[in-house]
């Protein structure tokens, strides 16, 4: 029996072998068929994950089989007709292209949807059409739990019953029912349809074989009920109550030689790392302010060499953040980006099976060598690391600001003890996503507790302001590691920390500044 591994790796094999091809078939209007052989006879898929991504405008693909997660996602033309199932996110992110199953669809068919169209003719999971925006979907047979969860527009056609918490979450859009269904949440209703919009809904679907009768009913959001909870919890300190202290070695003199740089090492180890200058991947959420112009007269040499993360407009030394809504965007730029970073908290829970097909899809669009890291709160980071080393992904990012309000210094013998025990002799790194701007002082503590780099904000968006920042860290860092007596970021360790007082001491495990050891409940067992 095949293992993951073994299907991630025929999934790969896949898409290299038969996405060159597309280009060709489109211009020559052929269709290409998945799970026959040259000579027509039939070996149908069995759980293959992540196949034809980003199908073009012109594309007629033929699959046979039960395919797995993320099928023919992101889109945005042609046709992907699949005589059998297919797995979870089938046609996730779809911008127009028109997709069939004549079986059963997983959970999610449509997730995020923009336009085109699915068809299901055996039932579906649950979470149809989770946030889709526009398009059609039409399923005949038995839905699962919540369809249309958190949709803001296009219609979706059932014929069949559907599940519990039909509509929860609507904003838009329209769920048309031939069926059971039972009585929605607050913030949807139900109402029978007009004569006109029968005619129209039937117009829409008679091409998916479907003709829905005086009985169906509409289901949509009730625009008069709306509530607005705001749960976000922020860390309740930072680090200004830790020091760097120096051990045995002597200080550096002035202008000694020191490296501050860090590395993003990819899938494949003799690809190319992504190199940081200094051991910071600032956010931006929009990568066109860090372009400078060609007739620019100042110099922005920190800018032009830190790698950034960014949701919009990348450099090709910068890394794509790919969260619920700039996911969307990864086929626009990932040819042209050095790696993509997996926001786990923004996007739904994924198994393990349609994780891998969603790695499937992010190896395929961009290069098979490029870094992928992934980024979740720091409370779960002991799962957070393990999962990372299983699937592969290059750098496990923790993200302090999760909500629970553990303030900074907590942080510290967390994630210690979870690269102690999860990532060591693997090649996962892990890093840390402060919710404030970090100095040179933070990002050195963050080293010294385990993290290769730190995911911080600049204090500004303007380009000549996080230039002058840039600078102002290295200056900064390079001091501080020849205090140390230190010449390169790589040598600092936990020992060089100490807490300044006694709360710190407390909750971090740090040496008690003048105490120098711990405190002794760190100790007790």
């Amino acid at each position: 029996m095949a293992g993951p591994g073994d299907v991630f790796e025929r999934s790969m094999s896949i898409n290299a072998k038969f996405l060159p091809r597309l280009q060709a078939a489109v211009e020559q209007n052929a269709l290409l068929r998945i799970g026959w052989t040259g000579s027509g006879e039939e070996v149908p898929k069995n759980g293959e994950i992540g196949l034809c991504p980003a199908m073009p405008e012109g594309a007629r693909i033929r699959a046979l089989g039960k395919l797995g997660s993320w099928t023919s996602s992101f889109g945005v033309g042609g046709s992907f007709d699949i005589e059998g199932d297919a797995g979870s996110f089938f046609g996730g992110y779809n911008q127009g292209s028109k997709l069939s199953a004549s079986g059963y669809i997983g959970r999610c068919a449509g997730f995020m949807m923009q336009g085109g169209s699915i068809c299901g003719q055996d039932g579906s999971g649950d979470d149809l059409g989770m946030f889709m925006n526009d398009g059609l979907i039409t399923v005949k047979g038995d839905v699962g739990q919540r369809i249309g969860n958190g949709m803001t527009g296009g219609v979706i056609v059932v014929q069949g019953d559907v599940g519990n918490n039909a509509g929860c979450g609507m904003k838009g859009g329209m769920v048309i029912i031939e069926g059971r269904c039972p009585t929605p949440p607050q913030g949807t209703q139900l109402r029978p349809l007009t004569s006109k919009e029968l005619k129209e809904i039937n117009s829409m679907i008679e091409n998916h074989g479907m003709t829905l009768s005086n009985d169906a009913f509409c289901l949509e959001s009730n625009s008069s009920i709306e509530y607005h909870i705001d749960g976000s919890t922020v860390s309740s300190g930072d680090l200004s109550s830790i020091a760097i202290t120096p051990m045995d070695e002597a200080p550096l003199i002035e202008n000694h030689d020191v490296d501050t740089a860090a590395l993003i090492h990819g899938a494949d180890e003799d690809a190319l790392p992504i190199l940081l200058p200094l051991p910071v991947l600032p956010y931006v959420p929009d990568g066109s302010v860090l372009t400078v112009e060609a007739n620019s007269t100042g110099r922005l040499s920190y800018i032009q060499t830190q790698p950034f993360l960014v949701e919009e407009h990348p450099r090709p030394i910068d890394v794509l953040h790919l969260n619920l809504r700039s996911l969307g965007n990864l086929p626009l730029y990932s040819s042209s980006v050095a790696g993509a970073c997996l926001d786990f908290d923004s996007l739904p829970s994924m198994t393990d099976e349609e994780l891998d097909g969603l790695l499937v899809v992010l190896r395929t669009l961009l290069t098979a060598e490029a870094p992928i890291l992934a980024c979740q709160g720091i409370s779960r980071i002991q799962a957070h690391h393990k999962r990372a080393v299983y699937h592969n992904i290059q750098v496990a990012v923790s993200r302090i600001e999760d909500g629970t309000g553990v303030p900074e210094a907590a942080t510290l013998p967390i994630i210690g003890r979870s690269v102690k025990t999860n990532l060591e002799a693997t090649k996962t790194t892990a890093a840390l996503e402060f919710g404030f701007t970090c100095d040179a002082h933070d990002i050195i503590v963050a080293r010294c507790a385990g993290a290769q780099f730190v995911v911080t904000q600049p204090p500004v968006l303007e380009r000549e302001d996080m230039e002058f920042w840039l600078q102002g860290l290295s200056v900064d860092m390079m001091r501080i590691l020849r205090t140390l007596g230190l010449e390169s970021i790589d040598q600092v360790q936990r020992a060089h920390l100490r807490a300044l007082d006694y709360d710190t001491a407390a909750i971090s495990g740090l040496r008690m500044v003048g105490y120098e050891r711990p405190l002794p409940h760190w100790f007790a067992r």
